[in-house]
């Protein structure tokens, strides 16, 4: 994340990175460098590497399947934009997701093409640019980072290679998501208006949660309200449901238009617990479950406060995303086990 600006993802899942190079040799040395966290693919082709990135990114149809723009006149600007949040976690399903290109690293003397050339022959614009040179090259390289037709480039003889190799990885992992998805993002962020996205403390708050749980993946949900679907590397699915402090009084106004219990009603009053049903398509009455069996309904939530807003945040389940219920997913783990474990240079 940008530690300056602090705007959280409304989805994110790890991609791959792509490494060209003629010399074999070079090559297994760099992989043995990279974090085994990472997803790579080696290329001795740069014809092959070619063909592979600019058909990889195909694979994930996020936006044909989240975006939508209807036109409601004549005029260009008469549209409206509309993205299906509650369709964003579907994309744990896609087995392809993985292999979605999001840096590639090329040396600059290749008997193909060179690098550059390479570089230029790229499909999808957002994808990160980095060209692996030698100090004959370095001029060059210079030159094509100020044109902009690189984003980075690095000596394969720098002592820190390996730092400066996972360091630009991991930040242009990152770069891609912020660039290559804003139709669907730039939206989200515009209309949340509970605001955690661009919230530090909140997203704070949700890094931690996600370092402890070891989530490698998450997607922003609507159902029963905001949240995330949070994934780790072996595929284990939780919920991180997100209440503001207005909604939550709303709900204990309704609680007590109904005749709910004291006891429910003082812990719903205190943040001491958040409901995790869909308050909106099933309406509190008299006779509603969640009155008679609160601990079904309501879960124990955590308070996150900032200056302007306060958060209350419960875990929970994936049981009220239907479209998951006996689906399988491709863990990350299994991913990393069957491509870089079995990983060789790709002629």
């Amino acid at each position: 994340m940008d530690d300056k600006i602090r705007v959280g993802h409304p989805f994110y899942f790890p991609t791959q990175a792509v490494l060209v190079d003629d010399d074999p040799d070079f090559l297994e040395g760099i992989s043995l460098m990279l974090d085994k966290s990472l997803s790579y693919k080696l290329f001795q082709s740069a014809s092959s590497a070619l063909k592979y990135v600019n058909d990889a990114h195909l694979q994930v149809n996020f936006i044909q399947r989240c975006y939508g723009s209807y036109k409601t006149g004549p005029l260009e600007s008469d549209s409206i934009t509309h993205i299906d949040i509650g369709k964003l976690h579907l994309e744990v399903l896609n087995a392809f997701r993985f292999q979605t290109t999001s840096t590639v690293i090329v040396d600059y003397s290749m008997p193909e093409m060179n690098g550059l050339e390479f570089l230029m022959n790229l499909k999808n614009p957002f994808i990160r640019k980095v060209l692996l040179t030698g100090q004959a090259d370095m001029e060059l390289a210079v030159k094509a980072f100020n044109q902009q037709l690189i984003d980075q480039f690095i000596d394969k003889h720098d002592p820190r290679l390996k730092q400066k190799l996972n360091a630009t990885i991991l930040s242009f992992q990152d770069q891609y998501f912020r660039r290559s998805y804003k139709l669907i993002t730039d939206p989200i962020l515009a209309n949340n208006a509970d605001a955690f996205l661009v919230n530090p403390e909140f997203q704070a708050f949700f890094e931690e949660v996600r370092r402890q749980l070891k989530c490698v993946e998450y997607y922003m949900l609507d159902v029963p309200h905001s949240g995330f679907l949070l994934v780790d590397a072996d595929g284990n699915r939780q919920c991180l449901l997100v209440y503001t402090k207005e909604a939550l009084n709303e709900h204990y106004q309704q609680l007590q238009e109904v005749g709910a219990p004291a006891d429910l009603l003082s812990e719903v009053k205190s943040g001491a617990v958040i409901p995790i049903f869909d308050t909106q398509s099933t309406p509190l009455s008299p006779t509603h479950p969640a009155l008679s069996n609160a601990d079904l309904f309501y879960y124990p939530a955590k308070k996150v406060s900032s200056a302007t807003h306060t958060y209350f945040i419960s875990m929970t389940g994936d049981e009220y995303l239907a479209n998951l219920h006996g689906k399988t997913i491709l863990p990350y783990s299994h991913f990393l086990e069957t491509n870089n474990l079995a990983q060789h240079v790709i002629h």
